[in-house]
């Protein structure tokens, strides 16, 4: 499977190595020279990680299906990106499916949900307190937003007038 890695240098020492999970999310994660390896796991519980043996970092379940590409940093430093992909992950933020996200999703039809919030990025109903206590909120022009992952999270704070202009359709 072509997962798409994109390694993109920060300064001489830092990398930041992003791909697009079958789901539809981007994730992203920030490697410094000579540190230890670095993860990340998506809405659909695939994991990422990023290191001199990121293999060895990932939190991976027996069916889970490992995969890794092995890429050489600016500096030099030979690298491994590694993914500990769920086998249903592919998904696509298609919600008629039965299995846990593993992040609090408000459940039934959005008039049904009190109190939740829409994810502005993919328009998954989210639990604000819930998003909050795990860092997946931002706060622009004096409002409050909240995530479903910090893929989405990272995609809003690059560029929020993208996500709250009127023409956006959400990714689910």
């Amino acid at each position: 499977m072509n997962l798409h890695l994109i390694v993109t240098p920060q300064d001489e020492s830092a990398v930041l190595a992003g791909y697009s999970c079958p789901c539809g999310c981007q994730q992203r994660v920030t490697y410094e020279r000579g540190g230890p390896g670095v993860t990340d796991a998506c809405c659909c519980g695939n994991h990422f990680a990023v290191g001199q043996n990121a293999t060895a970092s990932l939190e991976s379940k027996p069916r889970d299906r490992v995969e890794f590409q092995a890429f050489a940093a600016p500096w030099g430093e030979e690298l491994q990106a590694a993914w500990a992909l769920v086998e249903d992950a592919g998904h696509a933020h298609d919600h008629g499916h039965d299995h846990d996200h593993g992040h609090t999703v408000a459940e039934g039809p959005e008039a049904d949900v009190a109190g939740a919030a829409r994810d502005p990025v993919c328009g998954m109903m989210v639990d604000p307190a819930v998003a909050r206590e795990k860092g997946l909120h931002s706060r622009y022009r004096d409002t409050d937003y909240f995530f479903c992952g910090k893929g989405c999270k990272l995609d809003f704070d690059d560029d929020p007038e993208r996500y709250l202009d009127p023409s956006h359709v959400p990714s689910m």
